[in-house]
């Protein structure tokens, strides 16, 4: 269904919104239709980017008495697609109200946040919260869709640190969610599905950050390396976690360029703790193989997020494995994980990640080691001895 700018819903919307609706020929439509990953090439009918609760409620009035398709937009990193739509887009990136309460270490952040802004907010209270490993996500996404990122093994996954939300129904009702107010619905958004609502503010615990010791690791990918680096990953202290992604070396700047296409290890790295530690935490992985990059160092917690190429709009195929161990005993084995790391363009593992998710570290005597609870944190069972491995493949 296709849209003209002066039609009578859009000039509905604009008459209704407080913030700006942007249709089919406006300045600025191409760039607010385009998401972060390619392969999408949505035209909605408009987009409109609300300014707060009230306009969200009524897009999602409007969208319903018009039997209109209606996409949520946080950060538009929906590797599915959904931040797009042909219908009318919900555009959240306007919503950037905070309120930090340095005292109780917790943030009230509306969810037109990234997750680069959110961190930078924080940052000068040496407090934050573990938002994924790209600093363009938007935090609606993120936290609902579980957030694996540079604390996942130190603090959890970043809807552990949810600690209440306010959302708007498909009825348009604005309403405030925790464990005690609607808890079946605060249940839902924390891993029920979708579709439940837009969520518009969230409550998050923060954590003490000031600098940590980490950044870009890059390895020749042999199946020998992999082996090791999930290996030591798997034993290395709960302060260090680590997203390793396995794909041709990109032609950045900082890669060799007789390097550039070679099949690599792309370790994206954060040790949340003393810098001493860190670097101890951090050796093991530097002796894997020579390094075809090595970024790692201390640096406040702002800088962790690597930066990002204009324009650049990756095309994702995703695959998910769950295993316990990669094994170089047998030959056929060895040849099997090859061809498998080869298939998939672009690998993306989180080793180790997300304690009570049937993750999480080892010692090599096989002891899992102790985790100190963090502030206000109630403690969760591990629900399984595996460990969960994510596999991401970017074209």
């Amino acid at each position: 269904m296709s849209l003209l700018p002066d039609t009578k819903l859009v000039r509905e919307f604009r008459h209704r919104l407080t913030g700006r609706v942007i249709a089919p020929g406006d300045d600025g439509y191409d760039e607010a239709r385009t998401i972060f990953y390619g392969g999408y090439d949505r035209r909605p009918a408009l987009i409109a980017r609300v300014a707060d609760a009230a306009d969200v409620s009524t897009v999602i009035r409007l969208a319903r008495e018009g039997g209109l398709e209606l996409a949520v937009r946080s950060g538009g990193h929906s590797v599915a697609g959904h931040s797009a739509s042909d219908g009318i887009v919900l555009d959240l990136s306007g919503m950037k109200a905070i309120d930090i309460d340095v005292e109780n270490r917790t943030a009230w952040a509306e969810t037109g946040f990234t997750a680069a802004e959110f961190t930078n907010a924080t940052a000068p209270h040496g407090l934050g919260v573990g938002l994924g490993d790209t600093g363009s996500v938007g935090i609606g996404g993120i936290t609902l869709g579980g957030g694996i990122g540079y604390l996942v093994r130190k603090h959890g996954l970043t809807i552990d640190d949810l600690l209440s939300a306010e959302i708007v129904t498909s009825d348009g009702d604005l309403l405030y969610l925790d464990e005690d107010a609607h808890p079946d619905l605060f249940w839902a958004i924390r891993g029920g599905g979708g579709n439940f609502g837009v969520a518009t503010r969230f409550r998050f615990r923060l954590h003490e950050l000031d600098t940590v010791v980490g950044g870009m690791l890059m390895l020749p990918a042999t199946a020998e390396t992999i082996e090791g680096f999930i290996a030591e990953a798997d034993a290395a202290p709960w302060e260090l976690s680590a997203i390793a992604n396995v794909m041709p070396a990109p032609p950045l700047p900082f890669v060799p360029e007789e390097r550039r296409g070679q099949l690599v290890i792309v370790a994206l790295m954060c040790y949340a703790g003393d810098a001493e530690a860190g670097e101890k935490a951090l050796a093991p992985f530097r002796v894997l193989a020579e390094p075809v990059v090595d970024m790692l160092r201390t640096l406040p917690y702002r800088e962790i997020y690597p930066p990002e190429e204009a324009g650049f709009h990756p095309t994702a195929v995703l695959r998910t494995m769950f295993v316990d161990a990669i094994d170089l005993r047998g030959g056929r084995d060895d040849r099997r994980a090859s061809r498998g790391l080869d298939r998939a363009d672009a690998g993306h593992a989180d080793p180790g990640a997300g304690r009570g998710h049937g993750s999480g570290a080892q010692r090599r005597d096989g002891v899992r080691p102790p985790r100190p609870a963090a502030h206000g944190e109630r403690r969760r069972p591990v629900r399984g001895p595996g460990r969960a491995c994510r596999a991401r493949g970017v074209g």
